[in-house]
């Protein structure tokens, strides 16, 4: 949900062995971690499909977007907007009740249910700050723009404190099965993720891209959301 650096780990040489007079060959480089990149579109080629953004620090970058990248926005909501049935996404910090209180609540369309389902620490695991994505099982909502969200969501295994967490295996009815309320607060940030086209892809409009370097040392675009009627990107 809100972003955490993500530091990039790189492989070091081998030594040289002292016992023998040989150079040990160097392991290859790690890849990459993905970057983001949040700006303003100043150009878009619809043939070669490069997308160029230039950052809020001057900078512009050159993204290559896959043919098969859901180009995504946003849409304001509130809390009673909220459906049993809906799979949301919501960043939350664990207080020391063990309530988890939401930072931010995103709705996902119906094609991308199932996204990252589970719940699992985001960044510095001493932050108990944590995502979770998952069904909606119920909603109490004091005011339309605040209350509880009721989910369960499928994870990878039980942990000590018999709490279901992790990544639910894609495909596979194994792992194990968690529910979990979200306590939203009046003002905290809910959107609809809503799937839209290259149409939207014009300069000036505000855009966050998740890209991947790719091995000719290029930027390829794994996800994208951009400005649609003046609403900006959260995520």
């Amino acid at each position: 949900m809100r972003k955490s650096g993500i530091a990039a780990a790189l492989a070091g040489a081998l030594a040289a062995s002292s016992a023998f007079a040989q150079t040990a060959a160097p392991q290859p480089a790690a890849t990459p971690a993905p970057q983001r990149l949040r700006g303003t579109i100043q150009a878009y080629d619809p043939m070669s499909r490069m997308l160029t953004v230039a950052t809020a620090k001057t900078a512009t970058a050159t993204v290559t977007l896959p043919a098969n990248l859901r180009i995504v926005y946003d849409q304001h909501r509130k809390v009673a907007d909220i459906k049993q049935g809906d799979f949301i996404g919501a960043a939350a910090l664990k207080g020391a009740d063990g309530k988890l209180r939401a930072q931010q609540v995103a709705v996902f369309p119906e094609e991308l249910r199932g996204m990252g389902e589970g719940q699992y620490p985001m960044g510095d695991a001493a932050s108990n700050r944590l995502m979770t994505n998952a069904t909606v099982s119920g909603v109490t909502a004091a005011a339309p723009n605040n209350g509880t969200v009721s989910v369960t969501y499928r994870g990878a295994q039980a942990g000590a404190d018999g709490v279901c967490g992790g990544h639910a295996a894609a495909g596979s009815a194994g792992g194990c099965s968690g529910d979990a309320q979200i306590v939203v607060a009046p003002g905290i940030p809910v959107i609809a993720l809503m799937l839209g086209d290259e149409t939207l892809l014009v300069p000036g409009a505000a855009v966050s891209v998740t890209a991947a370097t790719t091995p000719e040392g290029t930027l390829q675009a794994t996800r994208l959301t951009v400005e649609k009627d003046g609403v900006k990107p959260i995520l």
